[in-house]
């Protein structure tokens, strides 16, 4: 007569392979982890990083990229864009150039600052104006004209966006970069029109 341990080995050892495999796997995968884990919390929250700013191309102005016939049929021309940064807190610097020559050191022609907003999208314009024939008119002079706009939730050296350094609680210095949008127009300023 055999055992009740030898009859329920050989039952045992009569399940097929699957079964065994199945077996295996349940008691598994119902183990858990053996070896204790160390558990992290957070002691603050991270420094929240910067993030850029953008500018509304469905509501520059004007809206043409293309200007023909300056100081023929028009006279004076405004521009401007509106900016959305979804940090709500920085101060955003509209940088306005006519020609820009990299060649020479001169900085912007024109700054503009669009102050912190309570939403994204800024309320106020950076905006640009250029009359016909007013005096150190880049734009009046006949040919082809480059006007552009960098805007920058940040220091700018040259036309380059300059990190904030944050010092993080544990003492060491984090450079957050800043960032940088840009826009530009063609304006062909013609000779010779009702504007002189």
């Amino acid at each position: 007569m055999k055992s009740a341990f030898l009859r329920l080995a050989s039952d045992l050892l009569s399940i097929p392979s699957i079964k065994w495999l199945g077996i295996g796997a349940t008691l598994w995968a119902s183990g858990g982890c053996l070896i204790p884990q160390e558990e992290n919390y957070l002691s603050e929250l991270p420094q929240p990083r910067n993030r850029p700013p953008r500018i509304v191309e469905s509501q520059v102005q004007p809206s043409e990229r293309i200007i023909r016939s300056y100081g023929a049929d028009l006279c004076s021309l405004e521009f401007s864009v509106i900016v959305e940064d979804p940090d709500i807190g920085d101060l955003i610097s509209a940088h306005w150039y006519v020609d820009y020559d990299p060649t020479h050191s001169k900085g912007a022609d024109l700054e503009y600052s669009l102050t912190p907003s309570s939403k994204p999208l800024r309320e106020d314009r950076a905006y640009f104006r250029e009359d016909f024939g007013a005096l150190g008119s880049k734009l009046s002079t006949p040919g082809d004209h480059l006007v552009e706009v960098i805007i920058s939730d940040s220091r700018l050296v040259g036309r380059e966006p300059q990190p904030r350094i944050i010092t993080l609680p544990d003492g060491t210095d984090f450079a957050d970069p800043g960032y940088t949008a840009t826009y530009a127009w063609f304006v062909k300023t013609v000779p010779g029109g009702d504007c002189q």
